[in-house]
């Protein structure tokens, strides 16, 4: 039991923390290449 608990937190911390770690990445990154990303939509 005790082996499921720290499977469970050990995949909640490293999901949350790529989470986080993608959209500061996203928030710092997509306005940089705002124009470039329009321009490859069109």
């Amino acid at each position: 039991m005790q082996d499921v608990a720290r499977q469970a937190v050990r995949e909640y911390v490293e999901n949350h923390s790529r989470a986080e770690l993608l959209d500061r990445v996203l928030d710092e990154e997509l306005p940089r290449y705002a124009e470039a990303l329009e321009r490859l939509g069109q």
